[in-house]
């Protein structure tokens, strides 16, 4: 099963974008994207429960789309029980 993520590149541009989760290798993951990313742009990958930050290492054309390699740098798990449990601080 792929995994779909959204991609936010937080350069000025700020570009979002749905892409796939093609692999996670320790802290370097690699994803197919459908539009061309920035080598050494900041981005924000959320995927399941998780967010990550970190940067753009690689990106070239494959096919009908782009796959590019983040250099994961954060992650932040159990996003969704995070939230759950800041609302309920804060109420």
């Amino acid at each position: 099963m792929e995994t779909v993520a959204a991609l936010t590149s937080l350069d000025q541009t700020e570009i979002k974008q749905t892409c796939l989760v093609l692999g996670l290798d320790g802290k370097t993951m690699e994803l197919k994207l459908p539009q061309y990313l920035n080598i050494g742009s900041a981005v924000k990958v959320e995927a399941d429960d998780t967010l990550s930050l970190g940067e753009v290492s690689y990106c070239r054309l494959d096919g009908d789309g782009y796959v590019a390699r983040v250099e994961i740098l954060e992650a932040l798990h159990h996003v969704n029980e995070l939230t759950r449990l800041a609302r309920a601080l804060l109420s």
